[in-house]
């Protein structure tokens, strides 16, 4: 059976994240202000509205996901990255051995240049 990824912005399920209520506090007294202010006589009127109480939502819970949801990426990709060098016989993970082998190879490039300065 496949691992299971998690979701990143909203924990789940959503009611039992604050963030989730912060979003729908902020977007409902978005929405509310926009009742206020807009126009209402007619039907389109209204139907303008319920289309920009979406988009509202939508904005402010991704601005809010994605804010949220970077440390919480972040912190579990580091940990499963953790996790998978400490399995390898090596102990090391494959960017860090990449980074090793590298810096390496730039050390003995740098070297052998100063000691190609210094025979001038």
């Amino acid at each position: 059976m496949a691992k299971k990824r998690k979701r990143y912005g909203w924990r789940a399920p959503r009611w039992k994240d604050g963030l989730f209520w912060i979003a729908v506090a902020l977007s409902g007294a978005l929405i509310g202000l926009q009742v206020y202010v807009s126009p209402r006589e007619s039907w389109v009127d209204w139907a303008g509205l319920a289309i920009r109480g979406i988009v509202t939502y939508t904005l402010i819970s991704a601005i809010l996901r994605i804010r949220r949801g970077m440390p919480r990426g972040l912190v579990d990709g580091f940990n499963e990255a953790e996790a998978k060098a400490k399995a390898k016989p090596s102990g090391t993970s494959t960017a860090e051995s990449v980074a090793r082998t590298s810096g390496r190879t730039m050390g003995r490039a740098l070297a052998a240049y100063k000691r190609a300065q210094q025979k001038d």
